[in-house]
């Protein structure tokens, strides 16, 4: 059964910025992203567990084709997505984000 998403509020100021990169590279290359991004919210939903534990109960999720990664934490009844951060990005700054 697949859980229910919450978002944290500074995962949207990452999804818009992300987002808005990749369009001014081309709107085919936005539309790519935004298609990433959402089939591995999809996985994330459907499979929690699945995903490599990277810190505390936090895990992270590698999106398809683009170097970004979704961190998130879940319990019984939801996963809530901590941030979406590009890969080289600076990891410390990754973990100070919680429910």
């Amino acid at each position: 059964m697949a859980s229910q998403l919450r978002v944290h509020p500074q995962t949207v100021e990452d999804l818009s910025s992300s987002t808005a990169y990749f369009d001014e590279i081309s709107d085919r290359v936005g539309k790519r992203f935004r298609d990433a991004i959402r089939d591995r919210l999809h996985a994330i939903a459907e499979r929690p567990e699945s995903f490599a534990r990277v810190h505390d109960q936090q895990r992270a999720a590698l999106v398809n084709g683009f170097p970004y990664v979704i961190l998130f934490e879940y319990s019984d009844s939801f996963v809530t997505v901590l941030g979406v951060f590009h890969a080289a990005s600076d990891q410390s700054g990754w973990f100070t984000r919680s429910v």
